[in-house]
């Protein structure tokens, strides 16, 4: 099976034909007039398919563009009432755009689909948040991205899924990141765009996997934009400080395919965007870095809002220069010194990105300044007061003019020159700005906190124009691509792999390689065919994970290959000899979690507790002190778990142990003595009194049970393991827009990183 899950239909809740089902219509505005409305959509229009525009630099080729307007008056056309935090993006006469609504546990994200010309819904898909760490609902920090070449669209919502819909909202192909690459979240919510290049769909989590990679980094993951198969994946940097909404920009330099983006752990990163090789990185700050990048001739600009490595003041924008990376057969990557630095200036912002326009910078600071920069010098020719503060919004450029919104909700336009900025019209939107304004087809697009505005002129435009790609000169082959790289199956799969050749600057050679040899391994149970490329994985297989190596004509690649348990399952522990002497005390051995576990490696070791071995949260690590890792398949659904479960700590400070089920959370919580249930704990959290002590084993029983109208029923209860399991269930919620599938789990909150959690006898089933 692949890590996509390929659909034929649509599965997404509160799909709509109409506006109907929401109650939620355009409002056209009262002095807005109307727009043709036969005109054929896409014929000869424009398209903002991506949140920096079609130039990744946040300008338009447009003219005629709008240089005043009144809210339900003069350039505004209509309104839609839903609220975001993002850019829409804008192809074939419809505008999709990421947002949210409801509240408390009736809260969906949403990725909407509206006619550009009316702002009516054609269609929409919704999105239940689940055991994310988002908060305040900072939901739709990030934007769909439209591919040019199909019309298919992607998104990735605040809890991680990946998906690839069609322009008429069938849903090809989704991807539970959390579940199956370890993706991790944040309070601040920031989720990003995917990049679309070629073939490929790419996008940049911090993750947490398995294997080496089981240590949280900051990672750029490369899919098929077809079939969702993962192509590769890197790592460029160090360990994150902080989440990185950075979305990679694109290059040809010297015949090869680059990007550039900036990380959560303060570099600026130049990466092959065919193999995901990094060429080069520039450490900047010690913190994390959001802002997009602008290419100027041959310079990389990049900006930050954290500290400096190298003085005390917070900020930075430097330009650097680009081309540095190592020429074929050198070491790898090149780490960048100061000396490749061609300008610096101290402008500080956090996430909102810079607008480029001939040798000229335009960029939002943390103040509420907007800021105009000498491209060629990092001069800062003026500052314009606009706002109190700026968090992520961005400016957007077209037609000799700036458009401008502020998280205040004011939206500017504004004219620059070298002199200063002309305000030429400035209106309060409800609500706050924190996306960047979408331009195409004489129409302007911004998204608040509570509405979807559209501005425009009746006047004719004149489309955008696109760039042709450079013939390329293909070398002899150098790399082997096995596709996809990694690959999560149950008991009974069967996996079709592709393979293809690429010269040594990432160019394909041959996309159709016939023949693989692989290297099997002790440690996943499958047999290989050769020439058809199948994996077959018996149904009687064990769990494990590792890395396989794969060969032909001369050149290796590896595969990962996780193969999971099948519900029904048991995992005691017993099985696992335990061999690695303890850090701390050599006399006491230990031995590594179950290889297939997301996150597990780091987290949890496998210990002899009470004459048993059982699984124990490690505490050496500060960062981890709240865990979840997966242990089965996303696609469940509809099962039942059981564990034992024990606590450390003492009459003030108790850990808390739990099961994760199907994108739900049940956990003892001792410090309140309460058994809770939750998903997002701002979404979903009930419970219940239970009294519990530390170091005392309890079993933990949890079922789920979805309905025919897309609700999900959660029950749970505990009890001394000792004693009797209890008749009825202590717990039971239900949950109107219900998690219908997700992988089972296991939780530990290590309060301080000072007390355990343990683990025992987890026992997976279908619900009778």
């Amino acid at each position: 099976m692949r890590i996509a899950t390929l659909l034929t239909s649509t599965v997404a809740m509160l799909f709509a034909a109409s506006t109907a089902a929401q109650g939620e219509r355009p409002r056209p505005a009262a002095g807005g007039g109307s727009i043709n409305a036969e005109r054929t959509p896409g014929a000869g229009s424009a398209v903002w398919s991506s949140w920096r525009g079609p130039g990744q630099f946040g300008a338009s080729d447009e003219k005629n563009l709008p240089e005043s307007w009144q809210v339900d008056g003069e350039n505004h056309l209509w309104t839609y009432p839903v609220r975001g935090r993002g850019t829409p993006v804008i192809a074939n006469g419809r505008v999709y755009a990421m947002g949210y609504t409801g509240e408390g546990p009736d809260l969906v994200e949403l990725l909407l689909c509206l006619d550009e010309q009316t702002g009516r819904l054609i269609w929409q898909h919704a999105f239940s948040d689940f055991i994310s760490d988002t908060v305040y609902d900072r939901y739709a920090i990030g934007s769909p991205t439209v591919d040019p070449a199909t019309g298919h669209v992607y998104c990735l919502t605040s809890p991680g899924l990946l998906c690839c819909f069609t322009a008429d909202g069938e849903l090809k192909w989704r991807i539970s990141m959390m579940e199956v690459f370890g993706r991790l979240t944040f309070p601040n919510g920031r989720t990003g765009a995917p990049a679309i290049d070629g073939d490929l769909v790419i996008v940049h989590p911090i993750t947490s996997m398995w294997g080496p990679a089981g240590p949280a980094m900051d990672r750029f993951y490369a899919f098929d934009k077809r079939t969702g198969d993962l192509v590769w994946w890197s790592q460029p940097g160090a360990s994150p400080k902080d989440n990185s909404m950075s979305m990679p920009v694109f290059q040809w330099l010297n015949g090869r395919r680059v990007f550039y983006a900036t990380t959560g752990c303060g570099y600026l990163v130049c990466l092959d965007a065919r193999t995901g090789q990094l060429m080069w990185r520039y450490f900047m700050t010690n913190g994390g870095m959001n802002a997009s990048v602008l290419l100027y001739r041959d310079m990389a600009i990049a900006i930050h809002g954290t500290e400096n490595i190298d003085a005390s003041n917070i900020g930075r924008m430097v330009a650097v220069r680009t081309g540095a990376e190592p020429a074929t057969g050198a070491a790898q990557p090149n780490t960048l010194s100061r000396e490749h630095e061609v300008w610096r200036n101290d402008l500080e912002s956090f996430s909102s990105s810079p607008v480029l326009v001939g040798n000229r910078i335009y960029q939002t600071i943390r103040t509420g300044e907007l800021c105009a920069v000498n491209a060629d010098s990092g001069q800062v020719l003026w500052h314009e007061k606009l706002a109190p503060d700026q968090i992520h919004a961005s400016p957007a450029w077209g037609d000799g003019k700036l458009y401008v919104p502020m998280n205040n909700g004011m939206f500017y336009i504004i004219r620059p020159t070298d002199e200063g900025a002309r305000r030429l019209a400035e209106v309060q939107l409800e609500g706050n700005c924190l996306g960047a304004p979408a331009i195409a087809n004489g129409k302007i697009f911004v998204h608040t906190t509570e509405a979807l505005y559209c501005f425009g002129s009746h006047r004719p435009h004149a489309p955008a124009s696109a760039a042709a790609a450079p013939i390329l000169q293909r070398g002899e082959p150098a790399i082997l691509q096995v596709i996809p790289t990694d690959v999560i199956c149950r008991p009974g799969d069967r996996v079709t792999f592709r393979a293809q050749t690429l010269d040594a600057r990432g160019n394909v050679v041959d996309d159709l390689v016939r023949q693989l040899t692989w290297t099997p391994s002790p440690a996943v149970n499958a047999s290989f065919d050769a020439s058809t490329r199948v994996m077959t994985v018996p149904s009687d297989a064990r769990p494990g994970a590792a890395a396989l190596e794969v060969a032909a004509g001369g050149l290796k690649a590896s595969v990962r290959v996780r193969i999971v348990p099948d519900i029904p399952f048991r995992q005691d522990f017993e099985g696992i000899a335990l061999t690695q002497p303890d850090p701390a005390d050599a006399n006491i051995k230990f031995s590594w979690p179950p290889s297939e576990w997301i996150g597990g490696r780091p987290k949890w070791d496998i210990r002899e507790v009470d004459g048993s071995k059982v699984a124990a949260r490690t505490i050496d690590n500060p960062l981890f002190q709240r865990t979840m890792t997966f242990i089965g398949h996303p696609d469940s659904t509809n099962y039942t778990m059981q564990a034992d479960v024990m606590s450390d700590g003492n009459r003030r400070t108790i850990s808390a142990p739990g099961l994760i089920h199907q994108r739900y959370q049940i956990v003892l919580k001792g410090n309140y003595q309460e058994l809770e249930i939750s998903s997002n704990v701002e979404r979903i959290k009930q419970s219940v009194p239970f009294a519990m002590k530390p170091n005392v084993w309890y079993t933990l029983k949890s079922r789920v049970d979805t309905g025919s109208d897309g609700s999900a029923t959660v029950r749970a209860k505990a009890w001394p393991r000792d004693e009797p399991e209890p008749e009825g269930w202590m717990i039971e919620v239900h949950h109107k827009h219900g998690h219908q599938s997700g992988a089972p789990g296991i939780y530990g909150f290590t309060l301080q990183s000072r007390f355990k959690v343990y683990v025992d006898n987890i026992v997976v089933t279908p619900n009778e």
